[in-house]
């Protein structure tokens, strides 16, 4: 049986810390469950303790960096650190898949790949940008490069420096990385509460966006980082492209019907309206027949934008036929 103590910093999370606490002491191998309130204003530190954790509280807020810190340091020395943020809810009974590759020896520290969220949140610059420097420092292709659900290998949390505030994830995969730690991430159905794209949406993630950018400079250095902010916001404005320029599949759906119709009744009216003008019988048989066959095959092969070389080649054939009949 691993050794795991979870550590759940906390701000202003009454709401949910609860049933996150409850949730973790359902987990096998979790032993402990130690929540940091990050001088909160409302009754998280009492609502954490009723549920059964350790509580270490601060006076002010200090940020997430700290709050780890002083979990860690509150801790002992167990063999696996689980963090895991307070909005998780019920759904942190699920940590126990996120232990396992680190209790069988198989990674050092594994990173849960939360689902898509309910509702739009931001743009993914800053996730861009830590992916970016990431895969530049590391060799990593990570999916989710800020994710605050992690298991940790004891003796590797407790030989890095951590962080400071929302810099924490960010900068223990670079840290870890750079001691030949073997990093993981695994697909875990988290339910959390992602920010919306309001003010005050923007405004945490601005903050992330700073702290992401302070680690990043202090191990990567400033020019690599700005040279890799670039190149993210590139990418961003790449994919942007693409996205705007394909629509969705319902949308091309209707698109391709609209554009078969259409096609469909160029190749009804323009025949009639040349056989309107001929006034042929024999002749507007055999086009009859050639614009059930010969016609769609021709407008497929050839394709809209040939479609004038299409027409002439049939105005020709048309005249062939008047004048051997």
């Amino acid at each position: 049986m691993t050794h795991a103590v979870a550590i759940v910093p906390a701000y202003n999370r009454a709401d949910t810390v609860g049933a996150t606490v409850t949730a973790l002491r359902t987990v096998p191998d979790v032993l402990d469950v130690i929540v940091v309130d990050d001088g909160s204003a409302d009754s998280t530190a009492s609502v954490a303790a009723a549920a059964g954790a350790r509580v270490v509280e601060f006076a002010r807020n200090r940020g997430k960096g700290d709050a780890i810190a002083a979990g860690v340091a509150a801790s002992g020395a167990p063999e696996v650190y689980l963090l895991i943020d307070a909005d998780l809810g019920d759904s942190a009974a699920l940590a126990g898949g996120l232990l396992e590759p680190v209790a069988q020896g198989l990674a050092d520290m594994a990173i849960a790949v939360l689902g898509p969220p309910d509702r739009p949140s931001g743009f993914g610059l800053v996730k861009a940008l830590a992916a970016q420097v990431a895969r530049a420092e590391t060799g990593l292709e990570l999916a989710e490069p800020l994710s605050g659900q992690r298991a940790v290998r004891g003796s590797l949390l407790r030989s890095v420096d951590l962080a400071e505030r929302f810099g924490l994830e960010f900068g223990l995969t670079l840290d870890a990385s750079a001691r030949g730690a073997t990093i993981r991430e695994i697909e875990i159905a988290f339910e959390h509460r992602p920010s919306g794209r309001d003010l005050s949406g923007f405004v945490h993630r601005a903050r992330i966006g700073r702290d992401v950018w302070r680690a990043a400079v202090s191990r990567a250095g400033c020019s690599k980082t700005v040279f890799h902010l670039a190149a993210s916001l590139l990418s961003r404005v790449r994919t942007s492209g693409r996205r705007r320029s394909q629509p969705a599949s319902g949308q091309r759906r209707r698109l391709g019907r609209r554009m078969l119709s259409r096609r469909r009744s160029a190749l009804r009216s323009w025949p009639g309206r040349r056989l309107r003008s001929l006034r042929q019988p024999s002749l507007r048989n055999a086009t009859s027949r050639l614009r059930s066959i010969q016609w769609r095959r021709i407008e497929s092969r050839l394709g809209v934008r040939w479609r004038q070389r299409a027409r002439t080649w049939l105005r020709l054939r048309l005249r062939r036929s008047s004048n051997d009949s």
